[in-house]
């Protein structure tokens, strides 16, 4: 059966774009997507191959804003007048021996009423490098953004908006790699990945809770790809070590784990294929007792299913399992409903450190841009389809918004999206859904959204997007009376009581209903210059009025395309 894992494990040229990350179906379902929201402000930079192997899109233009509630409060609200510069734009680089993205949006910013310079980034990059082609490989990723300081965070479409709300996120990974195809169709890997999470907490005193992360992680694996007759093995090794520190209050802590597993793979026919695989988690912890137990992470699990693929447009694999204390359905399908309409969803059950959290954010945008060289690469050969999948592409992922939250979490995810492309017209609809449990915390999401292009005439488009968010977290309080600080309450506070201080943060726990929507519309002032002006708002409902908030923002800018 010519499934796709037998291309992961390929070497370059062309399909390493494909093995950068095949490994990384151990950490499943990007907790990014959980979030969903589109952040950035103004038009998007179309993203053109110039050559066969180079393609780059860039905008930069200064800009004028308005919000009538800069601090997102329920009541006395601050309006706030904002100069700008800010650009965004993707590249990509291809050639036999190395692959390399880079996709986000940087905004410079003077609040005038506050006289304050600002900054906000979302940024992220990722390259794999050829060294000895069929054997040696190099990894590198990075990413800068400004994520939500907590689940209840206030937020809006306006990036100045809510300011104290955020906090800094920088990270990195490095992984060097052995990726071996045998002349038999089988592989082998060896992969070492290092990566680094720095949270840079420059308000709300948040210094004193926030903690770094670090991991590091071992895979090996040996996959039969077709050397055997319609049957499939894969099997793999896996250890993990992570330390989470640098706080003055919240103890630093460790976690350890090893993963055994075997993944089986039997053809009943060309495009029918049994799904399965057995593993087994050994794990040990020196977090706090009210974190999810190290109990709860170890034993045996499984997953059962099976995978179709009844057409080159349809990729479907479902399977039931157990794993982490509890069951659950690990699916993904893919189906082209025609050459302009595409539908992705995906669900699974993982346990993630803050690195890996973090850090698969940006493997998305990496395995998806990657995966997309080859179909770049043959519009600008004369499909005419280079822009068009590069532009929904960067609409998609640049839909980034985490979360900062102390922990270790085993989380279950779901994520539907579908896009479309109709020449003058794009649209993108998505949905997500995200239960966490922290073990002293619960927290859920579900939400989802719209987006919409329109060309309505040679120098003129219009473009709009609505948003839906709804998050509930239950807390524990004999966790909170045992350890305030995971609470984010420092007990060295003068009169602190901890039965009080923790009566209200169960009874002060998010239930919130989140919507926004935005609409712009933008002008080609000249070939490579253009006028725009939007209008968004954002709106909370919660049962708590203290949760509430509403905010209004207008903004007007010029951008040059290069």
């Amino acid at each position: 059966m010519a499934f796709d894992r037998e291309k992961l494990l390929r070497p370059l040229p062309r399909n390493a774009k494909r093995a950068l990350l095949a490994t990384a179906s151990i950490v499943i379902v990007s907790h990014a997507i959980a979030l969903a929201q589109e952040d950035d402000t103004g038009p998007k930079a179309p993203l053109r191959f110039r050559n066969d192997y180079f393609g780059y899109g860039l905008a930069v233009g200064p800009r004028v804003s308005y919000t009538d509630n800069i601090n997102l409060t329920p009541t006395n609200r601050d309006d706030e007048l904002a100069f700008s510069i800010a650009a965004n734009g993707s590249a990509i680089y291809s050639t036999n021996r190395f692959s390399g993205i880079i996709d986000g949006s940087l905004d410079v910013s003077y609040l005038t009423d506050q006289a304050d310079v600002v900054a906000s980034q979302d940024v992220g990059a990722a390259s794999t490098t050829t060294i000895a082609e069929n054997w040696l490989y190099f990894d590198a990723a990075g990413s800068t953004s400004r994520q939500l300081a907590g689940e209840g965070a206030r937020f809006s479409q306006n990036l100045n908006a809510g300011r104290n709300q955020r906090v800094n996120v920088h990270n990195f990974a490095l992984s060097p790699y052995v990726n071996h195809r045998f002349s038999n169709g089988s592989a082998a890997e060896l992969r070492y990945r290092f990566s680094q999470v720095f949270i840079d907490a420059n308000n709300n005193n948040r210094a004193t809770f926030d903690t770094d992360s670090r991991t590091q992680e071992v895979v090996a694996s040996y996959d039969t790809g077709a050397a055997l007759d319609r049957v499939q093995v894969k099997l793999t090794a896996y250890g993990n070590r992570t330390e989470d520190y640098g706080s003055s209050l919240v103890n630093d802590f460790e976690f350890e784990q090893g993963t055994l597993e075997s993944d089986v793979q039997v053809a009943l026919t060309e495009r029918f294929a049994l799904t399965g695989a057995v593993g087994y988690d050994d794990v040990e912890t020196t977090a706090p007792a009210s974190f999810v137990p190290a109990s709860e992470l170890t034993g045996l699990y499984w997953r059962a299913g099976f995978r179709a693929q009844p057409g080159r447009k349809t990729d479907v694999r479902l399977e039931y399992g157990r794993r982490y204390d509890d069951d659950f359905v690990d699916a993904r399908i893919r189906y082209d409903v025609s050459e302009r309409v595409r539908f992705f969803a995906a669900a699974g059950r993982s346990f993630q450190t803050r690195a890996q959290a973090v850090s698969t954010q940006f493997e998305a945008l990496q395995r998806r841009t990657l995966d997309f060289v080859e179909d770049l690469r043959a519009g600008a050969e004369g499909s005419g389809d280079a822009e068009s999948v590069i532009d929904a592409l960067t609409r998609t992922v640049r839909t980034r918004l985490g979360y900062q939250q102390i922990g270790l979490g085993v989380s279950n995810d779901a994520n539907a999206n579908l896009t479309g492309d109709f020449g003058r017209t794009t649209l993108n609809l998505y949905g997500n859904y995200q239960d966490t449990d922290y073990g002293y915390r619960r927290i859920k999401y579900y939400g989802g959204g719209f987006g919409a292009q329109r060309e309505l005439s040679r120098r003129m488009s219009g473009y709009a997007n609505v948003f839906y968010r709804h998050v509930k977290t239950n807390s524990d309080l004999n966790a909170c009376l045992a350890d305030p600080t995971i609470f984010r309450l420092d007990p060295n506070e003068p009169g602190f009581d901890v039965n009080v201080e923790c009566a209200n943060v169960v009874a002060s726990d998010p239930d919130s209903d989140t919507v926004g929507g935005r609409l712009g519309i933008a002008y080609r002032l000249y070939q490579n210059v253009s006028a725009f002006g939007e209008y968004s708002h954002t709106e909370r409902f919660s049962p708590r009025p203290d949760q509430e908030y509403g905010e209004n923002a207008v903004t007007l800018g010029v951008q040059m395309e290069f």
